[in-house]
């Protein structure tokens, strides 16, 4: 997608340009939304396999923030937008769930919204400091409505059902499987075990085996990548001991950085005279004395799964699979992490030192069998560690999913989680929640017109834009849905004018109602910076007059080269106008 706004002066070639990408959004927005097929032609790297169909890389999603990052965006200004509006580059992190953006759908509708009516004050001659001031503002007030209308979940009867609200509105849209209110419940359980779902407290884990309606939250870990490593070792353990093996290298002699259960490797210096085939079994039986050793040990201290991030030697894994111990190998650094915090062991980095303390428990670990692998007759095996008693760390396992699909199940699973734990004011953002549905936003419209008047006239109008620029959200959320926009507006702002700020569209019933009764809440953190981004967004479109291409040259500047004149000029005619004051 290319906007070009060579032929418009500025803002307006940058307004336009936004005013693309939102409308690339409209659709998405609330529960009732369509879906975008956002396609990328890849130039293929070799010749394609005769059996294969050649494909290109395409998602498809109703998500703000997967479009935003996806589309071809050629303007100038789409990296600004991607980062102020949304992740700046989410694939950057190896972590999965590190960055879980929100709101980014409605947040760029506003922006362009308010655009488009600073457009218009621009063509009646209103200078866009006014309208920056107009628009800041008009923020003021709409926080302070925010504040208002605010409502942490401890102030509500059911507390629980507050949290199940919040979590079933964010997914409302993205019913992935139609099991959004169980999914929702799942979210509600997980933060009430580990608070803030950070990357490392929930994990998401997606399987093809089974249904949708087979997902369940499990407390405690799922390896997905790993397996039983002897065929002699049980596969199902109850009420198990568990010791986490960590490190990142094999254990040399001397050095406490196993990783795993293997003979030590000799130094690359070392040198060993052996006389005859006596003294190669005494070398044979120091490593077989010191493997025993640390196997009795484990089994005295009663460990029943012992994980390692590295590899358990053929010899350690005869010894475990002899004394009935689960040994599971090469599990990955974030899923051994992820593990302990489950299991409420510790990271052991040498296995010939283990204390009680170190072990963590789990009410069972079991190994399942699920698809098939590509182009192998054996079906993929994952280990379950479930039924921890004080987990700090929990996983989602969506069954049935996988795919374009199972991203959009994992993101919005992800989503849920967050915004209960932002409800409660578990993360680092004010907690309470406010009515959904678009309420909010007529009702701090409402706030802002009131207002208005007591304020300088060309400020006034900017405000005046404010509030129809808001209006937007409730607009786009009843023309996607079906409904008369113009309507519906038009019976929420006299909703909004009995007072409060409970009047909004109860989707996806179709009518104007009380959102809160109906249990269409947003956390009021979402909200707020959601705002406050938009105006920021808006603010610093207005405030770009003129764009310049970089160019750079070996030679240098003469002595008489004058740098930067225009743009000092520019300035002090600035500054003239504003009597010397810089808009903050």
């Amino acid at each position: 997608m290319s906007t070009d706004g060579s032929d418009l002066s500025f803002p307006d070639a940058n307004i336009v340009a936004i005013r693309g990408i939102a409308g690339a959004l409209a659709t998405t927005l609330g529960p009732l939304s369509n879906d975008k097929f956002v396609g990328n032609q890849v130039a293929a790297q070799n010749d394609p396999d005769p059996k294969q169909v050649a494909h290109n890389d395409y998602v498809v999603t109703s998500d703000g923030a997967s479009i935003l990052e996806r589309l071809p965006l050629e303007h100038p200004i789409a990296p600004i937008v991607r980062r102020i509006a949304g992740p700046a580059h989410p694939g950057e992190t190896s972590v999965e769930g590190a960055v879980v953006p929100d709101g980014v759908t409605s947040t760029l509708i506003l922006a362009a919204s308010l655009l488009d009516e600073a457009a218009a004050l621009l063509d009646q001659g209103v200078h866009p400091t006014d309208v920056q001031r107009g628009y800041v503002h008009a923020l003021s007030i709409a926080e302070r409505s925010l504040d208002d209308a605010r409502r942490l979940p401890e102030a509500f009867p059911d507390p629980h059902a507050v949290a199940r609200s919040v979590a079933t509105t964010v997914m409302t849209g993205n019913d992935v499987g139609g099991r959004r209110d169980e999914w929702a419940s799942y979210a509600v359980d997980a933060v009430d075990v580990v608070g803030y779902p950070d990357e490392h407290g929930l994990a998401v884990t997606q399987v093809k085996a089974g249904s949708i309606a087979d997902s369940r939250l499990v407390r405690g870990t799922v390896l997905t990548r790993n397996e039983v490593a002897h065929d002699d070792m049980p596969t199902e353990i109850e009420d198990a001991t568990v010791l986490v093996v960590g490190g990142y290298k094999r254990n040399d002699v001397g050095d406490g950085r196993s990783g795993g259960l293997m003979d030590p490797d000799l130094q690359a210096e070392a040198t060993i005279h052996l006389d005859g085939s006596t003294d190669v079994q005494s070398f044979e039986d120091v490593y077989a004395a010191r493997r025993h050793e640390i196997v009795d040990r484990l089994v005295d201290l009663g460990v029943d799964v012992v994980v390692t991030r590295l590899g358990i030697s053929s010899e350690f894994l005869e010894l475990l699979a002899a004394n009935d111990v689960m040994g599971i190998r090469g599990v990955n650094r974030e899923n051994l992490t992820r593990l302990a915090r489950a299991t409420g062991g510790t990271v052991v980095k040498d296995p010939t030192d283990v204390a009680p303390d170190d072990l963590g428990h789990a009410g069972t670990v079991t190994q399942l069998m699920v698809e098939r692998r590509r182009k192998r007759r054996k079906r993929r095996k994952i280990v379950v560690v479930d039924d921890c008693a004080q987990p700090q760390s929990v996983t989602a396992l969506l069954c049935g999913s996988w795919g374009d699909v199972g991203e959009e199940a994992t993101r919005e699973f992800r989503k849920a989680a967050r915004a209960v734990a932002m409800a409660r004011g578990a993360g680092p953002s004010p907690g309470g929640v406010v009515p959904g549905g678009g309420a909010i936003d007529v009702g701090i419209a409402r706030d802002v017109r009131t207002a208005a008047p007591a304020t300088a006239s060309r400020e006034q109008l900017a405000m005046a834009g404010f509030a129809d620029a808001v209006e937007r959200i409730p607009f786009g959320l009843a023309k996607n849905s079906g409904m008369d926009p113009l309507s519906v507006v038009a019976d929420l702002r006299a909703g909004a004018d009995a007072g409060g700020y409970e009047t909004g569209l109860v989707l996806p019933a179709g009518r104007v109602g009380d959102v809160t009764e109906a249990g269409i809440l947003d956390t009021y953190a979402t909200t707020l910076q959601g705002y406050r981004t938009a105006v920021e967004l808006a603010g610093l479109v207005l405030r770009i007059d003129d764009a310049f291409d970089a160019e750079f040259t070996r030679e240098p500047a003469g002595k008489d080269d004058v740098i930067f004149d225009d743009r000092g000029e520019k300035h002090e005619e600035y500054l003239a106008e504003t009597d010397g004051t810089i808009w903050d």
